[in-house]
This record gives structure tokens, sequence and C-alpha cells, in this order.
């Protein structure tokens, strides 16, 4: 009888450490990750380069378009960046936000002259869809 009550003690103990512990697996997140203060940390040729891959993916560039597609981006990352510069202060931000508008048109005209009609719409298309979702996509309507 001891013996039977030492073992169903010892195994109530065991049972009771093995549901405390956690598992070690790591979870990978199913949101996306927060972008370090939206690209800050990237030089402007490294968010050309990752403007023009993800436009090549989604628009089926061809090399020369892609080449000119990544001047034009260096070009806009570059200007932003100076106007960044320019406009420091949160009082500046009205001045900055025209600059960067009128910037943005500037390009957009350029980018319609290297894509065909039916690239240009889809990055049109593209452009207002991300404009209308906002940074957060789709999330902030499940929230409402």
């Amino acid at each position: 009888m001891k013996k039977s009550l030492l073992l169903l003690a010892a195994m109530a103990f065991a049972t009771a450490s093995f549901a405390q512990t956690t598992p070690t697996t790591t979870q990978l997140p199913t949101h996306r990750v927060h972008r370090m203060g939206k690209g800050e940390h990237k030089t402007p040729e490294q968010r050309a380069e990752h403007r023009t891959a993800m436009l090549t993916k989604k628009l089926s560039l061809s090399a020369d378009q892609q080449a000119k597609v990544q001047q034009i981006m260096l070009a806009q990352t570059q200007e932003g960046q100076a106007l960044k510069a320019k406009y420091p202060a949160k009082e500046q931000r009205q001045a900055l936000h025209q600059e960067m508008k009128a910037g943005h048109a500037k390009y957009q005209a350029q980018l319609q002259g290297v894509l065909t009609a039916d690239q240009y719409g889809k990055l049109a298309a593209m452009q207002k869809e991300h404009h209308h979702r906002g940074e957060h996509g789709d999330k902030q309507k499940e929230k409402s």
C-alpha cells in the first residue's frame, strides 16, 4: 500500500512539473512585422532596389524597364530624404507634404513614360488600393 501511494504521489508530482513547462518552439507572427520606422534604416539605394523588385514582380517588368524604374525610384527616394532633412520640424510637415506630393507627381509622369499602358494601369490600381487601405491594410476594417 505504501509503495502504491508513493508511486501515485511521484506520478502526480511528475505530471504537475510537466504541465508547467512552456513549449520551446517559436511561433511565427501571423501579422506583418512592424517596419522599423518605415524604412528609415535603409539607404535610398536599398529602398529603390526593394521597390523596383516589388514592381518587377507585380508588373512583370522587362530588364530595360527594371533599369529605368530603378533610376526613377532612386531619384525619388533621394529627393524624399533631402526633403525630410530640409523640413525636420513637426511645424514644417505641411510644407514637406506639399513638396513630396509635387515630387510624387513628377515621378509618376516618368513612370508612365517607362511602363506600358496596362502596367501603368495596374500600378495606379495598386496605389489607389494602398492609399485606401492605409498602412494597416484590412485589419482596421476588421476592428471596426
